[in-house]
């Protein structure tokens, strides 16, 4: 609840930018701490493993975070957030699709399934894909997996 995440563009944007903004936030806010958190294809798009994950992690500074999946979206397309949607909004999730189209919801590149998945949900009208990750995000409360998991990843 008392956290803000701001998005500084892709990975190689972050790099590029991180270490001068933190160093003049962390000047101007020094009461906040300023994490940096990196999808899973942090490499540009080349496969990163939980060892790879590992070393970045322990050769770059403490404030550094990584995801254990893909990208962000590979929370929120998560099969439990998504039927929790569809519950909280009175939809019916097609699971049966969704088993087919996400085989590992850990390193598939699901943000381009935005259409697909969008329809699993049983949504018919225009939203955008990010107003929809929006949704999806008020969705996730404490007593879920894919909660404690982020929070694992972000916080400890």
């Amino acid at each position: 609840h008392d956290t803000l995440f701001v998005s500084s563009g892709g990975n190689t944007e972050l790099d590029q930018r991180s270490e001068i903004a933190l160093l003049i936030l962390s000047k101007v806010l020094s009461d906040i701490e300023i994490l940096v958190l990196k999808d899973m294809d942090m490499a540009s798009g080349k496969g990163v493993d939980s060892v790879i994950r590992e070393e970045y992690l322990k050769l770059n500074p403490n404030n550094h975070r990584v995801l254990k999946r893909w990208e962000i979206e590979n929370y929120l397309f998560d099969k439990e957030v998504l039927k929790r949607y569809c519950e909280v909004n009175s939809k019916e999730f097609n699971e049966k699709e969704y088993d087919e189209l996400i085989k590992d919801i850990t390193k598939q590149d699901v943000k381009k399934e935005f259409n697909r998945i969008k329809n699993l949900c049983n949504i018919s009208v225009s939203i955008s894909a990010e107003k929809f990750k929006i949704e999806l995000s008020k969705v996730i409360i404490e007593d879920m997996k894919i909660y404690n998991e982020l929070e694992k990843c972000i916080f400890n």
